[in-house]
């Protein structure tokens, strides 16, 4: 039986920028220098790219430039550009500027969401109802992203129901598409499994994906539970870098899943993901020359066997 594809989504131009407002001694990408990387990426075979988030730009100065970012990106047939919008008033600039489809933020823990943006679950949903509305009124398409849907630094362990809950109202908006997260890192496959199980039992007709973190080593493997239990959209970041922002402790290391162990791992399975790993690594390669923070990626640091295979045989 042939098994199901798995699509990747870029996140380095949004979450990857964005988070390193907590690294020092970084470039800040120009956004001619962003242009450029959103092409190299497309041009490696990356389906979709969150190109920028549509935020206030004293609070995230470093996507300040959202608006001409989405006006001239570069043309690719089968890629899909989205933006992060974090409240209505963003989602409208979205669709002026152009965008064609964008993904709406919300967190499943009362604690993080009132640190994080201040605002209660509650009027979050209602944001997210407004957006949904405004983007089908606009023809374009949204997604959900769900962060801390399985362990919070506040709260604790978050239930089940609760992510359920909220899946089932945004599916009620109209939304066929979510994103849950492992914010913190710090989760682990048996739970990822069993919530990603959970997610397409009860609601089939949901494109499920996972954002994944990076801090106990163990984001590949709940890619693979993931991937195992029916999810098939993965958001990483082509190098490992970004990481969460409203956290009780520094987050200097921890990051997103890299895209190219993440498209790596599925090459080494015979899932097809259509990204050509090679052209991605290059794309890493240069995006820490550029950046000036060391890649993340053990792919991108170690090669592959084949690469480990052939200097072998060489050196014999």
């Amino acid at each position: 039986m042939t098994q199901p594809k798995a699509r990747i989504v870029e996140v380095l131009m949004r979450d990857g920028l964005q988070t390193m407002v907590h690294e020092e001694g970084w470039h800040v990408p120009t956004t001619d220098e962003k242009l450029a990387m959103i092409e190299m990426i497309a041009d490696a075979g990356v389906p979709e790219i969150e190109v920028t988030g549509f935020v206030h730009p004293k609070v995230i100065p470093m996507l300040a430039d959202a608006d001409e970012v989405v006006r001239r990106l570069p043309q690719r047939e089968g890629v899909v550009y989205r933006a992060l919008v974090p409240n209505l008033r963003g989602a409208q600039r979205a669709i002026d500027a152009g965008c064609t489809k964008v993904s709406a933020l919300i967190v499943a823990s009362e604690a993080y969401s009132m640190k994080n943006s201040r605002m209660n679950i509650a009027d979050n949903v209602e944001q997210i109802r407004q957006i949904a509305e405004l983007a089908h009124s606009a023809g374009i398409d949204i997604d959900v992203s769900m962060g801390i849907c399985f362990l919070c630094p506040f709260e604790g362990a978050i239930e089940q129901s609760r992510v359920l809950d909220l899946i089932e109202t945004f599916a009620g908006f109209g939304i066929h598409e979510v994103s849950i997260a492992d914010s913190i890192g710090m989760s682990n496959p048996r739970d990822v499994g069993s919530l990603v199980n959970a997610i397409t039992t009860r609601f089939p007709e949901i494109t499920l994906g996972v954002h994944l973190h990076e801090c106990t080593g163990m984001a590949i493997a709940n890619t693979l539970a993931a991937y195992q239990n029916g999810a098939t959209v993965f958001e990483a970041c082509i190098g490992g870098y970004g990481g969460g922002i409203a956290m009780p402790v520094s987050v200097l290391g921890m990051g997103n899943v890299s895209t190219e162990d993440v498209v790596h791992l599925f090459r080494e399975i015979g899932v097809e993901t259509g990204v050509d790993l090679d052209a991605l690594r290059a794309v890493g390669v240069h995006a820490a020359q550029l950046i000036g923070i060391p890649s993340r990626s053990r792919v991108t640091q170690f090669g592959t066997y084949e690469e480990f295979h052939g200097m072998a045989q060489q050196y014999r």
